[in-house]
């Protein structure tokens, strides 16, 4: 949950050219210039925030959590390590989903 928190609430784009960053996992190369467009001005979502994720969060657990139990008595619960590297989540992803229409 921390790292999710940390994720969503340091990410902010450029107000001139949208290209996305973050505070500590993507930065701008030189701060307070995007690196895209040179525009100096940026801005982060209203919900990007450590309370409203926590909020967020918590209705998952209430709402939605209940699922993964019902999917793995089925046996049709995939798991993928979110916090691995982007390009290993992608990809077993893709490798998920393949199957899944190859059916």
């Amino acid at each position: 949950d921390d790292e999710l928190v940390r994720r969503i609430s340091g990410r902010f784009t450029c107000a001139k050219c949208g290209m996305g960053y973050h505070d500590s996992l993507k930065p701008t190369k030189k701060a307070g210039v995007c690196d895209n467009c040179g525009a100096t001005e940026f801005t982060r979502r209203a919900d990007d925030n450590a309370e409203t994720v926590k909020t967020r969060l918590l209705a998952y657990y209430r709402e939605t959590s209940p699922l993964i139990g019902y999917y793995f008595a089925k046996d049709k619960l995939e798991s993928v390590d979110g916090m691995a590297a982007i390009e290993t989540v992608a990809r077993e992803i893709d490798e998920i989903l393949s199957k899944i229409v190859a059916g």
